[in-house]
Protein backbone atom coordinates (compact mmCIF):
# COMPACT_ATOMS: atom_id res chain seq x y z
CA UNK A 1 0.00 0.00 0.00
CA UNK A 2 1.13 3.13 -0.60
CA UNK A 3 1.00 6.63 1.58
CA UNK A 4 0.35 10.05 1.50
CA UNK A 5 2.96 12.30 1.77
CA UNK A 6 1.95 15.67 3.37
CA UNK A 7 3.51 18.52 1.31
CA UNK A 8 2.31 20.56 3.95
CA UNK A 9 4.74 19.31 6.83
CA UNK A 10 7.87 21.15 5.17
CA UNK A 11 5.73 24.45 4.40
CA UNK A 12 4.70 24.54 8.24
CA UNK A 13 8.40 24.11 9.09
CA UNK A 14 9.71 26.66 7.33
CA UNK A 15 7.06 29.51 7.77
CA UNK A 16 6.09 29.26 10.95
CA UNK A 17 8.86 27.11 12.90
CA UNK A 18 8.33 24.12 15.75
CA UNK A 19 4.47 24.98 15.61
CA UNK A 20 1.61 25.65 13.19
CA UNK A 21 -0.47 27.57 15.09
CA UNK A 22 -2.75 28.94 12.34
CA UNK A 23 -3.57 25.30 11.24
CA UNK A 24 -4.17 24.45 14.97
CA UNK A 25 -6.51 27.66 15.06
CA UNK A 26 -8.44 26.87 11.73
CA UNK A 27 -8.95 23.08 12.75
CA UNK A 28 -10.12 24.03 15.99
CA UNK A 29 -12.69 26.62 14.60
CA UNK A 30 -13.89 23.91 12.00
CA UNK A 31 -14.61 21.94 15.29
CA UNK A 32 -18.00 23.44 15.71
CA UNK A 33 -19.22 22.69 12.53
CA UNK A 34 -19.30 19.21 13.72
CA UNK A 35 -21.79 19.79 16.26
CA UNK A 36 -24.62 21.60 14.25
CA UNK A 37 -27.80 20.27 15.00
CA UNK A 38 -30.65 20.94 12.49
CA UNK A 39 -30.71 21.61 8.87
CA UNK A 40 -27.68 23.92 9.05
CA UNK A 41 -25.33 21.79 6.88
CA UNK A 42 -23.02 20.42 9.05
CA UNK A 43 -19.30 18.91 7.71
CA UNK A 44 -20.33 15.20 9.86
CA UNK A 45 -23.74 14.59 7.94
CA UNK A 46 -24.03 13.57 4.77
CA UNK A 47 -24.48 15.51 1.84
CA UNK A 48 -28.15 14.55 1.15
CA UNK A 49 -29.02 14.83 4.75
CA UNK A 50 -31.63 17.14 5.59
CA UNK A 51 -30.45 17.09 8.97
CA UNK A 52 -31.13 16.23 12.15
CA UNK A 53 -33.30 17.14 15.20
CA UNK A 54 -35.17 19.06 13.12
CA UNK A 55 -38.51 18.87 14.97
CA UNK A 56 -37.15 20.58 17.90
CA UNK A 57 -39.61 22.31 18.78
CA UNK A 58 -42.45 21.59 16.54
CA UNK A 59 -44.88 20.19 19.48
CA UNK A 60 -45.22 23.07 20.91
CA UNK A 61 -45.69 25.47 17.52
CA UNK A 62 -42.18 26.46 17.68
CA UNK A 63 -38.93 26.14 15.50
CA UNK A 64 -36.12 25.36 18.03
CA UNK A 65 -33.94 23.65 15.70
CA UNK A 66 -30.43 24.36 15.19
CA UNK A 67 -27.27 25.42 18.06
CA UNK A 68 -24.52 22.91 18.71
CA UNK A 69 -24.84 19.88 20.28
CA UNK A 70 -22.83 19.88 23.33
CA UNK A 71 -20.15 16.91 23.59
CA UNK A 72 -20.16 13.59 21.75
CA UNK A 73 -24.08 13.41 21.93
CA UNK A 74 -27.07 15.94 21.01
CA UNK A 75 -28.32 17.60 24.09
CA UNK A 76 -28.46 21.39 23.39
CA UNK A 77 -27.54 23.32 26.50
CA UNK A 78 -27.82 27.02 27.20
CA UNK A 79 -25.31 26.18 30.01
CA UNK A 80 -22.42 25.48 27.46
CA UNK A 81 -23.67 27.18 24.02
CA UNK A 82 -23.33 30.54 24.73
CA UNK A 83 -20.24 30.09 26.84
CA UNK A 84 -18.78 28.57 23.66
CA UNK A 85 -19.95 31.25 21.58
CA UNK A 86 -18.43 34.17 24.31
CA UNK A 87 -15.26 33.08 24.20
CA UNK A 88 -14.74 32.14 20.83
CA UNK A 89 -16.12 35.71 19.99
CA UNK A 90 -13.62 36.88 22.55
CA UNK A 91 -10.78 36.53 20.74
CA UNK A 92 -11.87 37.62 17.49
CA UNK A 93 -13.60 40.77 18.81
CA UNK A 94 -9.84 41.20 20.16
CA UNK A 95 -7.11 40.32 18.14
CA UNK A 96 -9.46 40.01 14.50
CA UNK A 97 -6.75 40.35 12.36
CA UNK A 98 -5.54 36.46 12.84
CA UNK A 99 -9.04 35.47 12.05
CA UNK A 100 -9.14 34.17 8.32
CA UNK A 101 -11.67 33.36 5.88
CA UNK A 102 -10.83 30.10 4.71
CA UNK A 103 -14.39 28.94 3.67
CA UNK A 104 -18.19 29.19 3.82
CA UNK A 105 -20.83 28.68 6.15
CA UNK A 106 -22.34 25.43 4.03
CA UNK A 107 -20.37 22.43 5.30
CA UNK A 108 -17.63 24.66 6.66
CA UNK A 109 -16.37 23.93 3.12
CA UNK A 110 -14.28 26.42 0.60
CA UNK A 111 -13.67 28.78 -0.81
CA UNK A 112 -14.46 31.59 1.88
CA UNK A 113 -17.40 34.00 1.74
CA UNK A 114 -16.17 37.27 2.67
CA UNK A 115 -16.86 36.87 6.61
CA UNK A 116 -14.38 35.35 8.83
CA UNK A 117 -15.11 31.61 9.44
CA UNK A 118 -15.23 32.16 13.50
CA UNK A 119 -18.19 34.40 12.34
CA UNK A 120 -19.81 31.53 10.34
CA UNK A 121 -19.51 29.02 12.85
CA UNK A 122 -20.62 31.26 15.88
CA UNK A 123 -23.64 32.58 14.35
CA UNK A 124 -24.62 28.73 14.45
CA UNK A 125 -25.18 29.34 17.56
CA UNK A 126 -26.54 32.67 17.98
CA UNK A 127 -29.41 31.82 15.09
CA UNK A 128 -30.18 29.06 18.04
CA UNK A 129 -30.38 31.68 20.97
CA UNK A 130 -32.65 34.01 18.60
CA UNK A 131 -35.37 31.26 17.99
CA UNK A 132 -34.94 30.06 21.74
CA UNK A 133 -36.24 33.71 23.09
CA UNK A 134 -40.23 33.81 22.46
CA UNK A 135 -41.71 36.94 24.15
CA UNK A 136 -40.67 36.55 27.59
CA UNK A 137 -39.72 33.07 27.40
CA UNK A 138 -36.52 31.50 26.90
CA UNK A 139 -36.30 27.40 26.15
CA UNK A 140 -32.79 26.73 27.56
CA UNK A 141 -32.44 23.11 27.18
CA UNK A 142 -33.58 20.62 24.71
CA UNK A 143 -32.80 17.08 25.05
CA UNK A 144 -32.01 15.25 28.29
CA UNK A 145 -30.47 12.27 29.57
CA UNK A 146 -32.87 10.03 27.58
CA UNK A 147 -29.91 10.68 24.80
CA UNK A 148 -27.38 9.12 26.41
CA UNK A 149 -29.25 5.85 25.93
CA UNK A 150 -28.15 5.65 22.23
CA UNK A 151 -25.24 6.15 20.01
CA UNK A 152 -26.45 6.32 16.82
CA UNK A 153 -25.19 9.09 13.93
CA UNK A 154 -27.86 11.89 14.23
CA UNK A 155 -30.24 11.84 11.50
CA UNK A 156 -31.18 8.53 12.48
CA UNK A 157 -31.06 8.97 16.47
CA UNK A 158 -33.10 12.30 15.63
CA UNK A 159 -36.10 9.70 14.22
CA UNK A 160 -36.18 7.58 17.02
CA UNK A 161 -38.99 7.55 19.93
CA UNK A 162 -37.17 7.65 23.02
CA UNK A 163 -39.09 10.49 24.66
CA UNK A 164 -42.60 9.17 25.95
CA UNK A 165 -42.51 6.57 22.81
CA UNK A 166 -42.17 9.82 20.42
CA UNK A 167 -39.30 11.50 18.60
CA UNK A 168 -40.40 15.19 20.02
CA UNK A 169 -37.47 15.78 22.31
CA UNK A 170 -37.93 17.19 26.21
CA UNK A 171 -37.95 21.19 25.87
CA UNK A 172 -37.15 23.18 29.14
CA UNK A 173 -38.33 26.94 29.21
CA UNK A 174 -38.15 29.73 31.85
CA UNK A 175 -39.52 33.53 32.42
CA UNK A 176 -37.24 33.71 35.16
CA UNK A 177 -33.87 33.20 36.83
CA UNK A 178 -31.20 30.55 34.86
CA UNK A 179 -29.10 33.06 35.08
CA UNK A 180 -25.69 31.92 34.46
CA UNK A 181 -26.96 30.18 31.44
CA UNK A 182 -29.28 33.23 30.32
CA UNK A 183 -26.44 35.43 31.48
CA UNK A 184 -23.93 33.91 28.90
CA UNK A 185 -26.25 34.16 26.37
CA UNK A 186 -27.09 37.81 26.93
CA UNK A 187 -23.10 37.94 27.07
CA UNK A 188 -22.52 36.14 23.69
CA UNK A 189 -25.34 38.28 21.98
CA UNK A 190 -24.35 41.20 22.53
CA UNK A 191 -20.72 40.62 21.60
CA UNK A 192 -22.30 39.24 18.05
CA UNK A 193 -24.25 42.45 17.72
CA UNK A 194 -20.85 44.05 17.85
CA UNK A 195 -18.18 41.89 15.91
CA UNK A 196 -20.98 40.96 13.32
CA UNK A 197 -21.98 44.46 12.33
CA UNK A 198 -19.70 45.42 9.57
CA UNK A 199 -21.49 42.16 7.99
CA UNK A 200 -24.82 42.59 8.49
CA UNK A 201 -26.03 45.28 10.17
CA UNK A 202 -29.73 44.31 10.88
CA UNK A 203 -28.29 40.89 11.90
CA UNK A 204 -26.13 42.92 14.80
CA UNK A 205 -28.97 44.57 15.62
CA UNK A 206 -31.37 41.98 16.57
CA UNK A 207 -28.70 40.04 18.53
CA UNK A 208 -28.39 43.20 20.82
CA UNK A 209 -32.11 43.29 21.02
CA UNK A 210 -32.29 39.62 22.06
CA UNK A 211 -29.39 40.42 24.07
CA UNK A 212 -31.22 43.28 26.59
CA UNK A 213 -34.68 40.60 26.92
CA UNK A 214 -32.57 37.50 27.71
CA UNK A 215 -30.39 39.86 30.55
CA UNK A 216 -33.37 41.61 31.57
CA UNK A 217 -35.30 37.55 32.44
CA UNK A 218 -31.93 36.60 33.88
CA UNK A 219 -32.41 39.53 36.53
CA UNK A 220 -35.38 38.27 37.55
CA UNK A 221 -35.40 36.56 40.47
CA UNK A 222 -31.20 35.68 39.32
CA UNK A 223 -30.38 32.65 40.76
CA UNK A 224 -27.92 29.74 38.86
CA UNK A 225 -28.85 26.50 37.39
CA UNK A 226 -27.66 23.18 37.01
CA UNK A 227 -28.94 21.05 33.96
CA UNK A 228 -32.33 20.55 33.98
CA UNK A 229 -33.13 16.83 34.91
CA UNK A 230 -31.56 16.34 39.20
CA UNK A 231 -31.05 12.07 37.50
CA UNK A 232 -28.96 13.67 34.52
CA UNK A 233 -26.59 15.03 36.61
CA UNK A 234 -24.54 16.48 34.01
CA UNK A 235 -23.59 19.51 35.39
CA UNK A 236 -24.95 19.67 38.59
CA UNK A 237 -22.03 21.36 40.29
CA UNK A 238 -23.31 24.50 38.19
CA UNK A 239 -26.25 24.52 41.03
CA UNK A 240 -24.02 23.71 44.36
CA UNK A 241 -22.15 25.87 46.58
CA UNK A 242 -19.04 26.27 44.36
CA UNK A 243 -21.13 28.13 41.70
CA UNK A 244 -22.86 31.73 41.09
CA UNK A 245 -24.31 33.60 38.71
CA UNK A 246 -22.65 36.92 39.34
CA UNK A 247 -19.89 37.00 36.68
CA UNK A 248 -22.15 35.60 33.78
CA UNK A 249 -24.49 38.19 35.22
CA UNK A 250 -21.69 40.96 34.87
CA UNK A 251 -20.36 39.48 31.69
CA UNK A 252 -23.62 40.50 30.12
CA UNK A 253 -24.12 43.68 31.46
CA UNK A 254 -20.52 44.66 30.76
CA UNK A 255 -20.96 43.55 26.52
CA UNK A 256 -24.33 45.26 26.65
CA UNK A 257 -22.67 48.66 27.59
CA UNK A 258 -20.28 48.47 25.01
CA UNK A 259 -22.86 47.67 22.56
CA UNK A 260 -25.45 49.88 23.92
CA UNK A 261 -23.52 52.97 25.55
CA UNK A 262 -26.18 52.79 27.92
CA UNK A 263 -24.72 53.70 31.26
CA UNK A 264 -27.02 51.40 34.06
CA UNK A 265 -25.37 48.57 32.50
CA UNK A 266 -21.80 49.90 32.92
CA UNK A 267 -22.83 50.32 36.47
CA UNK A 268 -24.77 46.70 36.88
CA UNK A 269 -21.34 45.12 35.17
CA UNK A 270 -19.58 46.86 38.02
CA UNK A 271 -21.83 45.70 40.98
CA UNK A 272 -22.54 42.36 39.32
CA UNK A 273 -18.06 42.09 39.15
CA UNK A 274 -17.70 43.01 43.15
CA UNK A 275 -20.00 39.73 44.26
CA UNK A 276 -18.41 37.55 41.66
CA UNK A 277 -15.85 34.67 42.66
CA UNK A 278 -12.37 35.85 42.18
CA UNK A 279 -11.00 32.87 43.89
CA UNK A 280 -12.54 29.76 41.82
CA UNK A 281 -11.05 28.83 38.25
CA UNK A 282 -11.83 30.62 35.18
CA UNK A 283 -14.24 28.09 32.70
CA UNK A 284 -17.69 28.05 31.73
CA UNK A 285 -19.06 27.74 35.11
CA UNK A 286 -17.15 31.24 36.40
CA UNK A 287 -16.43 33.57 33.53
CA UNK A 288 -15.42 36.53 36.64
CA UNK A 289 -11.69 36.56 35.28
CA UNK A 290 -12.76 37.45 31.18
CA UNK A 291 -15.41 40.23 33.59
CA UNK A 292 -12.42 41.48 35.29
CA UNK A 293 -10.61 42.04 32.04
CA UNK A 294 -13.02 43.64 29.99
CA UNK A 295 -14.18 45.93 33.13
CA UNK A 296 -9.96 47.09 33.36
CA UNK A 297 -10.36 48.28 29.75
CA UNK A 298 -13.50 49.62 30.30
CA UNK A 299 -12.45 51.59 33.08
CA UNK A 300 -8.98 51.35 33.92
CA UNK A 301 -9.77 50.76 37.64
CA UNK A 302 -6.82 49.03 38.80
CA UNK A 303 -8.79 46.36 41.26
CA UNK A 304 -9.91 44.56 38.19
CA UNK A 305 -6.71 44.24 36.73
CA UNK A 306 -5.67 42.93 40.36
CA UNK A 307 -8.50 40.51 40.52
CA UNK A 308 -7.26 38.76 37.19
CA UNK A 309 -3.63 39.64 38.24
CA UNK A 310 -4.20 36.94 41.34
CA UNK A 311 -5.86 34.30 39.30
CA UNK A 312 -2.87 34.17 36.66
CA UNK A 313 -0.08 34.36 39.05
CA UNK A 314 -1.52 31.34 40.95
CA UNK A 315 -1.63 29.08 37.73
CA UNK A 316 1.46 26.71 37.72
CA UNK A 317 2.24 24.07 35.13
CA UNK A 318 3.29 20.67 35.84
CA UNK A 319 6.85 19.29 34.93
CA UNK A 320 5.69 17.77 31.40
CA UNK A 321 4.47 21.99 30.49
CA UNK A 322 0.57 22.45 31.52
CA UNK A 323 -1.97 22.98 33.83
CA UNK A 324 -3.47 20.71 35.25
CA UNK A 325 -6.40 21.44 37.63
CA UNK A 326 -8.75 18.55 37.42
CA UNK A 327 -8.96 14.40 35.97
CA UNK A 328 -12.21 15.66 33.80
CA UNK A 329 -11.71 18.11 30.77
CA UNK A 330 -7.98 18.78 32.23
CA UNK A 331 -7.13 20.03 28.86
CA UNK A 332 -10.32 22.25 28.97
CA UNK A 333 -8.96 24.05 31.97
CA UNK A 334 -5.02 24.32 30.45
CA UNK A 335 -6.74 26.11 27.33
CA UNK A 336 -8.57 28.29 30.27
CA UNK A 337 -5.27 29.29 31.55
CA UNK A 338 -3.63 30.37 27.93
CA UNK A 339 -6.37 32.04 26.96
CA UNK A 340 -6.92 34.53 30.39
CA UNK A 341 -3.07 34.24 30.56
CA UNK A 342 -2.96 35.70 27.16
CA UNK A 343 -5.02 38.77 28.28
CA UNK A 344 -3.55 39.23 30.94
CA UNK A 345 -0.30 39.79 29.00
CA UNK A 346 -2.34 41.44 26.72
CA UNK A 347 -3.14 44.22 29.23
CA UNK A 348 0.01 44.43 30.99
CA UNK A 349 2.77 42.98 28.56
CA UNK A 350 3.65 40.51 31.62
CA UNK A 351 6.19 38.21 29.70
CA UNK A 352 5.77 35.33 32.25
CA UNK A 353 1.80 35.07 31.48
CA UNK A 354 2.70 34.47 28.09
CA UNK A 355 5.36 32.03 28.48
CA UNK A 356 2.40 29.86 30.22
CA UNK A 357 -0.13 30.26 27.99
CA UNK A 358 2.32 28.86 24.91
CA UNK A 359 3.49 26.05 27.21
CA UNK A 360 -0.36 24.94 27.89
CA UNK A 361 -0.99 25.28 23.91
CA UNK A 362 2.76 23.50 22.99
CA UNK A 363 1.71 21.15 25.22
CA UNK A 364 -1.48 20.37 23.79
CA UNK A 365 -0.30 20.22 20.29
CA UNK A 366 2.78 17.59 21.54
CA UNK A 367 5.24 19.25 22.70
CA UNK A 368 5.85 16.44 25.56
CA UNK A 369 7.94 13.79 26.13
CA UNK A 370 5.13 11.29 26.15
CA UNK A 371 2.84 10.73 29.43
CA UNK A 372 1.25 7.50 28.84
CA UNK A 373 1.04 4.48 26.31
CA UNK A 374 -1.74 6.20 24.59
CA UNK A 375 -0.03 9.46 24.32
CA UNK A 376 3.35 8.33 23.44
CA UNK A 377 6.44 11.91 22.63
CA UNK A 378 4.81 14.60 20.39
CA UNK A 379 1.11 13.39 20.60
CA UNK A 380 -1.24 15.95 19.83
CA UNK A 381 -4.64 15.79 21.68
CA UNK A 382 -6.06 17.81 19.06
CA UNK A 383 -7.73 15.47 16.35
CA UNK A 384 -5.55 15.90 12.67
CA UNK A 385 -2.68 18.13 14.25
CA UNK A 386 0.41 16.40 13.77
CA UNK A 387 2.90 19.07 12.80
CA UNK A 388 5.54 17.60 15.36
CA UNK A 389 4.70 13.73 13.89
CA UNK A 390 3.48 12.40 17.06
CA UNK A 391 -0.15 11.54 16.14
CA UNK A 392 -3.41 12.28 17.48
CA UNK A 393 -6.06 10.30 18.91
CA UNK A 394 -8.13 8.16 16.74
CA UNK A 395 -11.15 6.90 18.92
CA UNK A 396 -13.19 9.94 20.01
CA UNK A 397 -16.16 9.18 22.40
CA UNK A 398 -18.66 10.91 19.80
CA UNK A 399 -21.76 9.09 18.26
CA UNK A 400 -21.43 11.68 15.42
CA UNK A 401 -17.98 10.68 14.12
CA UNK A 402 -18.59 7.20 14.80
CA UNK A 403 -21.49 7.45 12.32
CA UNK A 404 -23.58 4.26 12.80
CA UNK A 405 -26.72 4.20 11.48
CA UNK A 406 -27.64 0.96 13.16
CA UNK A 407 -26.38 -1.52 15.62
CA UNK A 408 -24.71 1.29 17.56
CA UNK A 409 -23.24 -0.60 20.56
CA UNK A 410 -22.33 -3.38 18.88
CA UNK A 411 -19.90 -1.43 16.46
CA UNK A 412 -18.81 0.87 19.27
CA UNK A 413 -17.52 -2.35 21.03
CA UNK A 414 -15.87 -3.65 17.68
CA UNK A 415 -13.67 -0.12 18.05
CA UNK A 416 -13.12 -0.72 21.87
CA UNK A 417 -12.18 -4.25 22.25
CA UNK A 418 -10.01 -4.35 18.61
CA UNK A 419 -9.05 -0.45 18.64
CA UNK A 420 -10.46 -0.40 14.77
CA UNK A 421 -10.39 3.55 14.03
CA UNK A 422 -11.58 2.26 10.31
CA UNK A 423 -14.79 1.46 11.52
CA UNK A 424 -15.75 5.69 11.91
CA UNK A 425 -17.19 7.43 9.06
CA UNK A 426 -15.64 10.44 9.83
CA UNK A 427 -12.42 12.04 11.52
CA UNK A 428 -13.31 14.50 14.26
CA UNK A 429 -11.19 16.97 12.91
CA UNK A 430 -10.22 19.91 15.23
CA UNK A 431 -11.67 17.95 18.34
CA UNK A 432 -9.53 18.52 21.51
CA UNK A 433 -9.59 15.45 23.83
CA UNK A 434 -10.73 15.94 27.50
CA UNK A 435 -7.17 15.10 28.52
CA UNK A 436 -4.56 13.21 30.72
CA UNK A 437 -6.74 12.21 33.87
CA UNK A 438 -3.92 12.50 36.48
CA UNK A 439 -1.20 15.35 36.17
CA UNK A 440 1.38 14.38 33.28
CA UNK A 441 -0.81 11.20 33.29
CA UNK A 442 -3.36 8.50 32.76
CA UNK A 443 -4.68 9.41 28.99
CA UNK A 444 -6.58 6.85 26.79
CA UNK A 445 -7.52 7.16 23.53
CA UNK A 446 -10.25 4.74 24.03
CA UNK A 447 -14.22 5.51 23.02
CA UNK A 448 -14.77 3.84 25.92
CA UNK A 449 -13.78 6.30 28.02
CA UNK A 450 -15.79 9.65 28.36
CA UNK A 451 -12.80 11.38 30.57
CA UNK A 452 -9.80 11.18 28.40
CA UNK A 453 -11.59 10.77 25.38
CA UNK A 454 -14.62 12.84 25.76
CA UNK A 455 -14.83 15.79 23.24
CA UNK A 456 -17.03 19.12 24.15
CA UNK A 457 -17.39 22.25 22.29
CA UNK A 458 -16.43 24.09 25.47
CA UNK A 459 -13.00 22.09 25.52
CA UNK A 460 -11.98 23.72 22.61
CA UNK A 461 -13.43 27.41 23.40
CA UNK A 462 -11.00 29.27 24.91
CA UNK A 463 -8.22 27.24 24.04
CA UNK A 464 -8.86 28.30 20.23
CA UNK A 465 -8.83 32.16 21.49
CA UNK A 466 -5.35 31.78 23.28
CA UNK A 467 -3.97 30.12 20.35
CA UNK A 468 -5.43 33.38 18.32
CA UNK A 469 -3.42 35.39 20.59
CA UNK A 470 -0.69 33.18 19.62
CA UNK A 471 -0.91 34.06 16.07
CA UNK A 472 -1.49 37.69 16.92
CA UNK A 473 1.32 38.51 18.87
CA UNK A 474 3.97 36.21 16.69
CA UNK A 475 2.00 37.28 13.52
CA UNK A 476 1.20 34.46 12.19
CA UNK A 477 -1.67 35.06 10.48
CA UNK A 478 -2.73 32.57 7.94
CA UNK A 479 -2.23 32.72 4.39
CA UNK A 480 -5.05 31.94 2.62
CA UNK A 481 -2.77 30.89 -0.71
CA UNK A 482 -0.95 28.50 1.54
CA UNK A 483 -1.18 24.58 0.40
CA UNK A 484 -3.52 24.07 3.93
CA UNK A 485 -6.01 21.25 3.83
CA UNK A 486 -9.10 22.61 4.82
CA UNK A 487 -11.26 19.94 4.63
CA UNK A 488 -8.49 17.43 5.94
CA UNK A 489 -8.29 15.14 2.57
CA UNK A 490 -6.62 11.73 3.07
CA UNK A 491 -5.72 9.36 0.63
CA UNK A 492 -4.28 5.88 0.52
CA UNK A 493 -3.38 3.44 -3.00
CA UNK A 494 -3.68 -0.13 -3.17
CA UNK A 495 -2.87 -1.55 -6.50
CA UNK A 496 -5.67 0.11 -8.51
CA UNK A 497 -7.82 1.17 -5.61
CA UNK A 498 -7.96 4.54 -4.04
CA UNK A 499 -9.39 5.33 -0.85
CA UNK A 500 -10.34 9.16 -0.23
CA UNK A 501 -11.51 10.05 3.43
CA UNK A 502 -12.45 13.39 4.63
CA UNK A 503 -14.09 15.53 7.35
CA UNK A 504 -16.97 16.59 5.50
CA UNK A 505 -17.09 16.75 1.56
CA UNK A 506 -15.53 18.38 -0.93
CA UNK A 507 -15.02 18.13 -4.88
CA UNK A 508 -11.90 16.13 -5.73
CA UNK A 509 -10.07 15.82 -8.86
CA UNK A 510 -7.81 12.83 -9.46
CA UNK A 511 -4.43 13.46 -11.70
CA UNK A 512 -2.09 10.81 -13.08
CA UNK A 513 0.79 12.81 -14.60
CA UNK A 514 -0.94 15.01 -17.37
CA UNK A 515 -4.25 12.99 -17.41
CA UNK A 516 -7.68 13.97 -14.89
CA UNK A 517 -8.37 10.00 -14.17
CA UNK A 518 -11.48 10.92 -12.08
CA UNK A 519 -13.35 14.05 -10.67
CA UNK A 520 -16.45 13.67 -8.22
CA UNK A 521 -17.40 14.92 -5.03
CA UNK A 522 -16.22 13.09 -2.13
CA UNK A 523 -18.58 12.42 1.41
CA UNK A 524 -16.83 11.21 4.24
CA UNK A 525 -15.39 8.28 2.38
CA UNK A 526 -14.77 7.05 -1.28
CA UNK A 527 -12.73 4.13 -3.07
CA UNK A 528 -12.07 4.64 -6.78
CA UNK A 529 -10.75 1.75 -9.14
CA UNK A 530 -8.42 3.51 -11.41
CA UNK A 531 -8.87 1.71 -14.93
CA UNK A 532 -4.81 1.31 -15.31
CA UNK A 533 -1.63 1.27 -13.47
CA UNK A 534 -0.53 4.71 -12.86
CA UNK A 535 2.46 6.15 -15.05
CA UNK A 536 3.84 8.00 -11.83
CA UNK A 537 2.87 9.99 -8.64
CA UNK A 538 -1.37 10.38 -8.76
CA UNK A 539 -2.24 13.77 -7.20
CA UNK A 540 -4.84 14.40 -5.36
CA UNK A 541 -6.68 17.83 -5.68
CA UNK A 542 -9.31 19.50 -3.48
CA UNK A 543 -11.38 21.42 -5.96
CA UNK A 544 -12.99 23.76 -3.75
CA UNK A 545 -10.11 24.99 -0.94
CA UNK A 546 -7.20 24.99 -3.85
CA UNK A 547 -5.32 22.15 -2.17
CA UNK A 548 -2.90 19.46 -3.72
CA UNK A 549 -1.10 16.60 -2.57
CA UNK A 550 0.91 13.59 -4.26
CA UNK A 551 0.40 9.70 -3.44
CA UNK A 552 3.68 8.98 -3.95
CA UNK A 553 4.56 5.94 -5.50
CA UNK A 554 7.40 3.81 -4.00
Amino acid sequence: MYKITFLLLSICYSIFGQHNYPYAQHLSTRFLGAQRSGNTKSWIQNMQSKGAFVNDGQYLGKDLSGGWHDCGDYIKFHLTGPYTALMYLYGYFQFPEVYPDLYSADFSRAPGNGIPDVLDEVKIETDYLLKCLVGDTVFWQIGDGRDHDHFLEPTTQSNLKIYSETNYRAIYFTTEGKSNALGNAAAALALMGICYQYFDVNYARKCTEAAKKYYAIACINPVKTADARTEDGFYEWLGGQWSDCNDELGMGAALLFRVTKEQRYLDEAISWAKKANKWGDFGYGNVAHLLYYDLYLQTNRSDFLSNLKWRVKNYKTEPCGYTHISKWGSLRDAGNAAFISALYHKATGDSTSYILAKKNIDFILGSHNGISEHAPQNFSFLIGYNVLGGGFPQFPHHAPALGATKNAWDIYNTVKDKRDASLYQYQLTGGLAGGPEEACGKFEDDINNYISSEYCIYYNAAFTSAVAYINFQEKQYLNPNLNINIHQVRATLNGLKVQISISGNTQIEIWDKETKVWEGIVDAKKEITLKNNPKGNLLIKDKFANWQEEIILK
